[in-house]
């Protein structure tokens, strides 16, 4: 199963946080959104399950705790980018 680098979590969490249009990327085509990163593209089907992202400073501040659950293989929807 395919798996982030630690350095494409940064890079996924940076863009996130500051990128809009990455953003409104990955809402719409995981895949390329994923390219755009150098990250796995198997990660696509994951990714898409998000329908909306948790705002910007949100993330920055729960930047810890995402780090460390996107760090390993992703078998499940990453509930952590979505707002409740």
């Amino acid at each position: 199963m395919a798996s982030l680098t630690s350095a494409q979590v940064d890079t996924l969490l940076d863009k996130l946080s500051s990128d809009d249009e990455f953003r409104a990327l990955l809402l719409k085509d995981p895949e390329a959104a994923l390219k755009q990163i150098g990250a796995p593209v198997e990660l696509a089907k994951c990714f898409a399950q998000c329908k909306q992202l948790a705002d910007p400073q949100t993330l920055k501040t729960s930047r810890a705790v995402i780090q460390k659950q996107l760090g390993g293989t992703l078998d499940a929807v990453i509930h952590d980018l979505r707002a409740d």
